[in-house]
Order: structure tokens, then C-alpha cells, then sequence
């Protein structure tokens, strides 16, 4: 009897990650109002790193540094970091306001350019929609610090995406656009009086609610935030230290996924549930009450709340994204004094789908593991009340005197980073899709004719496309400084009727370390957005001239020409031509050995610099190609205009001439032209025999394409050459 094969079960673990990738693939994760907010952290990130780096050089728990920076700079020395703290931590709702406003009206624009709205004065308007709601005293300023740093955090989110989104609801209306207007007014005036009307309509709306909410509840939004928060641990179920513990922990962590700041949140309740437990303990000797704040800092909260150092080694060891490798290393000596803001921020745990179940987890299991530890007599009560900046392993064992305190510490390591590995591959996986489809967006877009308003098409994109181009570009002219990662291939052009190579086209190729091998368009298309297209098409042209002349030496006669793209940006340089001429007295070589080949499908206007440059390179000896001719702005006009030695017809037409006579005709008909202006053609892309034996029915017999040969190395394609027209190698 044949036994039926049958499909191995799945790990657990891996049915997890699928169900979790499943859980955060679609397109809610990446929302306009999660990426809005996400771009807000990111844009908060250097205070945060600024104002983490402030804590820590004030709390440095060194009794030798503290004494030390104590006699240099006197009693005060901390003053410093206190003022920094201050300018970061201490209004950090404020830029999050901003950034998030920014980013959701830049959103916005992208997907309703017609009703494009300035992103700064809409974060404007979204700050003064949240200052009309905070709550004042008697101290005038004073009043509003404790709602700009951290304990505003939460309202000042809502606030940001509110008004933000009234005040685009009001923009879209005609008659609030047009109520102050007056012809004849500065270019900028009318953009701002446009939003007037909307913006004091937003900041009143949100005066009144919030005058109303006062009159209704009896408190600031604030405070009822504040109080919401905290009504849990006011229920009966919630009364035992362990419940109330678990309760804290869990509420502390839900509370940082979102963005508020936990600890500070619930510092009231902290102190109402956990001092009183410290003084007994202190009093008793023995713990009628395990769970004290310093317990729970020295063994759960390792590293910051989500017992961050757990997540950093997952990260370390098991991470494939450079990214986050990058991070976890910059976020390891601040994570080793508990300080994690640059962790929470930068990854972003907040709000990142991916990482609330583990965030939320992991703290609660070394909460129970801990308190099982102490409870059983394996590891002593912490008695000692150190600094929170105390590290990890030697807080263990100062808090408890005893070296089973730094063991349980290391044991929760392991176990915290064992939890958070499968996420943190999770994790990898959605961003390695993130970026697979924002490339391939990228490519669509970077092979399109269309720029945005700035006239650039992708570095001033704000969604993930935007993202990922800005990083290319950045990348891309490190690269071109230090002359890594750029290279070279040669795709050989070959005449049919005599069986030789007479040709090849220099294609630039760029092997990104992190994501492999970026399409050429991309690299034209952030180039050109960066302005940094000419020095990059300049070494093109030298890496290709170095070539030449190097085949040149092998035997490669001066019949076979090297064809060079050169970008319209390159045109705009009136100093070009002599660029190309000192490049090739570089290197030794006759004009008629490189070719300049123009992309058809950019638009040239026969009155521009550009065709009086043309005309010199074409004066000085050099060919002229048009690339992918035949689908472009002007087609047969540029063989009137401008100086043309070659066309080359565009793939729209060469991979569907077998089978379309639309193509076939107009294939003929550009035959048919050249023919009697003496220009030559080259057939791109040609892939098959049915191809072939149509175009030579047309008259066509250059090709460049598959059926011949994949675009080559130097030396490939150098061996290529010397095999198809019988050259004898004999070098000098």
C-alpha cells in the first residue's frame, strides 16, 4: 500500500511571524495618520538623542564622576544638562506636533495637488490649536512647561492630526480661499491669504471645544487624559501589590507604545503604590511586599521600559536590516544606563505594530519570573534604592547584595532577548517589503516624465518612496565621492550582414551594500533631483574613455565606438564640450571612438543651449545618438533640428515588431527617413530570431539586444569583441 506524502507541520514560531506579518502588511499599518506620526518621531529624533545624551551625562552613577564634576564645575555643574533637557525633552510635544502636521499635510498634497496647502502654516495653525487648549495658572509660563515635554505628548498627538484635519476640510472650500484676495499681490501673499480664513476658523473651533469641555467636565483635556489613564488603578480588582504591579507595567508599557510616557504618566500612582512598600521593607528586613519601583527597575525594567536591553541584543544578533544594526549600536551605551529614548524613537517601537505584543510582553514575564525568584527565597529582596541610570548585572548585585541578584538579571536577558528575536525578524521581513515596494514605486516613478512642484520627481516626496530615494541619494553621492560600489557594463551592438561587433553602449551599474543592485533610471532620477547628475555623467564618460583606450591597446581598431549617455543636465553646462575633449586627451583616444548619446524621450528645445552644445560636440568629430527614439516628445522632429548620426529605435517599437504591423510601419517609415539623410540605426532590445528577420526585411541589420549578448565587463566584453571580429590579441 503507497503511503501518501504529507506536508510537515510548520514550526509554531514561524506560523506566528506569518500571522503577525499578515496582521501588519496592510496598507492601515502604513496610513497617511501612522506615517504622519512616525515622520514626527523621526523628525524629533536628534532632541531626543540630545536631551538622552543629557541624562545621562547627569546621571552618571559614578560616585567618582559625580565628585569629580562636582569640584570642577561646582555644586551646580548639572545645570547644563539641565538646560538641554529643557530645550529637548522639555518641549518635545512641540516638534511632534509640528512634524506630524507637517507630514500629514505634505500627504495630503501629494495625493490633491490641486488643493496643495502650505505644510508650515498648517502646522502653525495645528500649535495654535493646541495652545488655545492648554491649561494655565497663575505662573504664566511657568503653567505651560509640564504640557510641552513628555506628559503632553498624547494630547498633543491628537491635537496634531485634529486640526490639521480641519484645517484641510476648510481649505477645500472655494469661498473660504477667496475671501481675502486682491489682484495684483506678491507671488507668496495669496497662498498665505488663502489660508486665513481656514486657520482662524481651526483655532477658534478648538478655543470653543475646548472652553466648552471645561464646562461640561469641569477639568482641562489634560487632566482628563490624565485621570482616564490612571482609572484603572483605582478599581477594587487591582487592590494586592501583584495585581497593582501587573497593572503598572502592562498600563506603563501600552501607554510608551502610543507615545506617552508611561513612567511619568503614572508617577502619581507610582508613589501612592510602591513607597509605602520600600519603607516597609526597609523597616522590616524581610518583604511583606516584593514589588517596590526599586525592584522593578533594577530586574524588569532593564535597559527602559520594555526592557529595552533585551530588544537591543535581539537586534545585535539576529537583525539582517543595516539600519537597525546601525541603531542598535548607537543606542547600546545609552541603553546600557536605562536610557532608551534613542531606541523607542529611532526604530520606532511607538507605534509600531510589529512591536506591541512583544513590548507588552516581554516586561510582564520578568515581572513574574522576578517576582517568583524573590518570592521563593532564590534571590535576596533589593534593599539599596540606587539610580535609575544604574546598569544592568550591577544594579543586581549593589540592590540585592548578593551575586544571585546579578544572576536573575542575566537569566531575564536571555529570556527578554529570546522573546523579542522572532519579532525582530518580523520586523525585517516588513520592512524588506516596505522597501521592495517602494523601490518599485521609485522605479515607476523615476521612469515617468512627470516632477512634482518643486520640480524634482522623488526627493521631495514625503511618504516612504520620498524616504527611500533621499537615502539613495545620500548613498549614492558617498559612492560617487569615494569612487565605490559605481562600475561599468558594455553591451556590444553588432552588424548582422557582416557578423561583427562595430559598437557598444557604456551602461552605468551601482551595487548598493545594502540593496543590491539599483535599476539605472533610479540612479538618473535621484542624480538629476540632487544635482549631482553632471559629475556623475563625467565619470562615466572617464571610466568608459579608460576602457576604450584600453581595449585600443588589445587591438580593438577605431572603427568600433564606445557610446557614452549623457543626461540633459549635462547639456545645461556650456562647458561640456571641452569637458569630453580634455577627457579623451586623457586618455590618448581619437573622437570617433566615443559616441554621445541623448535620450530621445527628454524634451530639447531647438532654441536652447542645448542643441548649440550639441552642435559643438557634433563639430568636434563626435557622433550623435538618439536614444530610445520613436516614442518620445518630438520623434521625427529632432532629425530636423538637431545633429543626428544614429538612431536608436525604443523597445516600444523593436520587442513587438514580430507581432504588431502599427510597428512595422513605423519602423519603415523611420528606415525609410534615415535612408535618405545618411543616419544610421540601431535596433534596441532585440531578444529573438522573428525580431531579426523582420527588421532586415525593413532594412535594419545593427542590432544591440539578448539574442547577441547581456551587457558585459570591460573585460567580457573586450574578449567578446576580439572573438566575433578575429582580433589576435597582442598587447603593447
Amino acid at each position: 500500500m503507497q503511503m501518501q506524502a504529507t506536508t510537515p507541520a510548520r514550526p509554531l514560531s514561524k506560523r506566528l511571524a506569518d500571522l503577525i506579518y499578515t496582521l501588519t502588511a496592510p496598507e492601515w499599518v502604513f496610513s497617511p495618520t501612522l506615517l504622519a506620526i512616525r515622520n514626527g518621531f523621526l523628525l524629533s529624533l536628534p532632541l531626543v538623542v540630545t536631551g538622552a545624551l543629557a541624562i545621562l551625562l547627569n546621571n552618571l552613577p559614578l560616585p567618582s564622576y559625580q565628585q569629580g564634576m562636582e569640584s570642577l564645575f561646582g555644586p551646580n555643574w548639572s545645570r547644563l544638562g539641565g538646560l538641554v533637557w529643557q530645550g529637548t525633552f522639555g518641549i518635545l510635544s512641540l516638534p511632534m506636533l509640528i512634524g506630524i502636521s507637517y507630514y500629514l499635510t505634505s500627504l495630503h498634497n501629494q495625493h490633491h495637488a490641486k488643493e496643495a496647502v502650505s505644510p508650515i502654516i498648517a502646522a502653525l495653525v495645528a500649535l495654535a490649536s493646541l495652545m488655545v487648549m492648554i491649561p494655565t495658572d497663575n505662573n504664566g509660563i511657568d503653567g505651560f512647561a509640564p504640557y510641552f515635554g513628555t506628559q503632553g505628548l498624547f494630547v498633543s498627538i491628537l491635537v496634531a492630526l485634529a486640526a490639521t484635519r480641519v484645517f484641510l476640510a476648510f481649505a477645500k472650500i472655494p469661498r473660504l480661499q477667496k475671501l481675502i484676495y486682491s489682484e495684483g499681490m506678491e507671488a507668496s501673499i495669496p497662498q498665505a491669504f488663502s489660508c486665513l480664513v481656514p486657520g482662524m476658523l481651526t483655532v477658534f473651533l478648538f478655543a470653543g471645544f475646548y472652553l466648552a469641555f471645561q464646562a461640561v467636565v469641569g477639568m482641562s483635556i489634560h487632566q482628563a487624559v490624565h485621570d482616564a489613564l490612571l482609572l484603572p488603578f483605582r478599581l477594587e480588582m487591582f487592590r494586592s501589590v501583584l495585581d497593582s504591579g501587573i497593572a503598572y507595567v502592562f498600563l506603563t508599557h501600552l501607554f510608551w507604545f502610543f507615545g506617552i510616557h508611561g513612567s511619568n504618566v503614572l508617577d502619581p500612582m507610582t508613589r501612592e503604590l510602591f513607597a509605602s512598600a520600600v519603607q516597609a521593607n526597609l523597616a522590616a528586613g524581610m518583604p511583606p511586599a516584593i514589588i517596590t519601583k526599586p525592584f522593578l527597575d533594577i530586574f524588569v525594567f532593564m535597559g527602559g521600559s520594555g526592557s529595552s536591553i533585551c530588544l537591543l541584543a535581539a537586534l545585535l544578533f539576529s537583525s539582517r536590516n543595516d539600519g537597525c544594526q546601525r541603531l542598535a549600536r548607537v543606542s547600546l551605551l545609552p541603553g546600557l544606563f536605562n536610557i532608551n529614548e534613542i531606541l523607542l524613537f529611532g526604530l520606532p517601537v511607538i507605534l509600531n505594530p510589529v512591536f506591541l505584543l512583544p513590548f507588552l510582553l516581554v516586561p510582564l514575564l520578568l515581572l513574574l519570573t522576578s517576582f517568583l525568584a524573590v518570592y521563593y527565597g532564590m534571590v535576596p529582596m533589593p534593599e539599596a534604592v540606587l539610580d535609575w541610570t544604574t546598569p544592568p548585572i550591577l544594579g543586581g548585585y549593589f540592590a540585592t547584595h548578593s551575586l544571585s541578584g546579578s544572576l536573575l538579571q542575566v537569566f531575564n536577558l536571555i529570556l527578554g532577548t529570546l522573546l523579542y528575536i522572532p519579532f525582530v525578524k518580523i520586523s525585517d521581513r516588513v520592512k524588506e517589503e516596505r522597501q521592495k515596494k517602494a523601490m518599485r514605486a521609485l522605479m515607476t516613478i523615476a521612469c515617468s516624465n512627470e516632477v512634482g512642484p518643486s520640480g524634482k520627481k522623488c526627493l521631495d516626496r514625503d511618504d516612504d518612496v520620498g524616504v527611500l530615494a533621499r537615502v539613495l541619494a545620500s548613498d549614492l553621492e558617498r559612492a560617487l565621492k569615494k569612487n565605490t560600489g559605481l562600475y561599468l557594463e558594455y553591451q556590444p551592438q553588432v552588424d548582422h550582414h557582416t557578423g561583427k561587433a562595430v559598437g557598444a553602449e557604456a551602461l552605468v551599474r551601482w551595487r548598493h551594500p545594502v540593496y543590491g543592485s539599483i535599476p539605472a533610471p533610479i540612479m538618473v532620477a535621484i542624480s538629476e533631483d540632487g544635482d549631482f547628475m553632471r559629475p556623475l555623467g563625467l565619470w562615466v564618460l572617464n571610466e568608459a574613455c579608460a576602457e576604450r583606450a584600453r581595449w585600443r591597446q588589445h587591438g580593438v581598431d577605431e572603427h568600433f565606438k564606445t557610446a557614452v549617455n549623457v543626461s540633459i543636465r549635462q547639456l545645461d553646462d556650456i562647458t561640456f564640450p571641452q569637458q569630453v575633449v580634455q577627457c579623451l586627451e586623457r586618455h590618448q583616444l581619437p573622437h570617433q571612438m566615443i559616441g554621445i548619446e541623448v535620450t530621445e524621450s527628454v524634451a530639447l528645445d531647438p532654441e536652447s543651449l542645448h542643441n548649440q552644445i550639441l552642435n559643438q560636440i557634433h563639430n568636434l568629430g563626435f557622433a550623435i545618438s538618439i536614444d530610445e527614439f520613436g516614442m518620445g516628445h518630438s520623434s521625427l522632429v529632432y532629425l530636423k533640428y538637431f545633429p543626428v548620426n544614429i538612431l536608436k529605435i525604443d523597445k516600444a517599437l523593436s520587442q513587438e515588431v514580430a507581432s504588431s504591423q502599427t510597428c512595422v510601419e513605423i519602423i519603415s517609415t523611420i528606415v525609410e527617413l534615415c535612408r535618405a539623410l545618411e543616419v544610421k540605426i540601431v535596433v534596441e532590445f532585440v531578444e529573438n530570431q522573428e525580431q531579426i528577420e523582420v527588421l532586415l526585411r525593413l532594412g535594419c541589420h545593427i542590432f544591440q539586444g539578448y539574442f547577441y549578448s547581456p551587457p558585459l565587463s570591460g573585460e567580457k566584453m573586450l574578449a567578446y569583441v576580439q572573438d566575433m571580429n578575429g582580433i589576435v590579441d597582442n598587447p603593447p
